[in-house]
């Protein structure tokens, strides 16, 4: 027997696994995160946008339904307006393979680029949930005495950030296609629509770890919770503001804006260039209604600057690695 009975018992419980442990500081940070009201506020907007898209779909898979209301409605639009839904009805009934294709891959890509703004500034109002806080208060130290790595609390975090991306991005925009198609009066839809679905989760899975990197970088920069949030949309707004700037001086400066490269990856992802293209050449009058659209904004869509856009995002991501490895570790 002992000297001192020290109460020690073996532990007969469950054995969590190392999957636990991450779920867990993911889990904590993204309930951490939706604390905020603006927050939550923002994610049920970008939920509303998906019932309008949702709502959208509807409308064109009634266009296909002789006594819909919408039909009946359109009835009362002007002329030029009647000849276009029209044309686009009789393209939708005889090539749905295609008409129904290029629609949606047209819609989920404005939908996509609308919310993924939203999602920014989502991210800049979590962003001292990710890295910040901890590092004010010397949390890393706490998690290394826990037995926890600082590769699982980093993937616990990134994971908390991915999170919050799925609820203001991926949430709706697979709702919306589903719900959308699910509404269609034809079921083959869902098998004409399943390209646009592709092109919207290349386009958002790679955006979405893309600034899950990004904002964890920018996190870990300071231990002041406002710097860091400043930083943050100083550097999405300036980018906004030099693009159009560049544009017309030194092009490659369009490059810093992380915004501007994810819409080049959006434009090369959809191509949608090529489904105006084709949507011109089935519905004629669509190309009378595209003659106001500048020829710099057309070669704008059909040749994205993807090449220049990766570059710049891969050495942002490769410095947001870099700031995140020599802060996040314990003293």
């Amino acid at each position: 027997m002992p000297l001192h009975d020290t109460s020690y018992q073996h532990w007969d419980g469950v054995h969590l696994g190392l999957w636990r442990r991450r779920w867990a500081i993911a889990w904590n940070g993204l309930t951490a995160t939706r604390q905020n009201k603006w927050i939550r506020h923002l994610v049920v907007l970008c939920w509303c946008g998906g019932l309008a898209m949702i709502a959208l779909l509807f409308f064109v898979g009634q266009l296909l339904v002789a006594d819909s209301i919408i039909v009946q409605w359109v009835g009362n639009l002007n002329p030029q307006l009647q000849d276009f839904v029209r044309m686009f009805t009789a393209w939708l009934e005889q090539h749905p393979e295609v008409s129904v294709r290029t629609t949606q891959d047209v819609l989920f890509y404005f939908f996509g680029v609308f919310l993924m703004p939203m999602s920014i500034f989502v991210l800049g109002m979590a962003l001292p949930q990710f890295i910040t806080r901890d590092l004010a208060s010397n949390a890393i130290i706490i998690y290394s005495s826990k037995a926890v790595s600082r590769g699982d609390y980093l993937l616990g975090k990134f994971a908390a950030a991915f999170g919050l991306l799925v609820l203001t991005w991926l949430g709706p925009v697979c709702t919306a296609w589903f719900v959308g198609n699910l509404l269609a009066p034809d079921w083959r839809f869902f098998w004409h629509a399943r390209i646009p679905l592709c092109h919207a989760l290349i386009y958002g899975l790679s955006s979405m770890c893309i600034l899950s990197a990004l904002v964890l970088g920018v996190s870990a920069i300071s231990t002041k919770e406002k710097s860091t949030i400043s930083l943050w949309y100083t550097w999405w707004i300036l980018g906004g503001v030099v693009v159009p700037i560049a544009a017309h001086t030194q092009p490659w400066l369009r490059h810093l804006s992380f915004n501007f490269n994810l819409d080049q990856i959006a434009l090369a992802v959809f191509r949608l260039g090529d489904d105006l293209k084709i949507a011109q050449d089935n519905v004629p009058i669509f190309g009378t209604m595209l003659s106001n659209i500048r020829p710099d904004t057309m070669a704008a869509l059909t040749s994205p600057a993807i090449g220049g856009a990766l570059v710049a995002l891969l050495l942002m991501t490769g410095l947001a690695a870099v700031v995140v490895g020599k802060r996040v570790k314990p003293e």
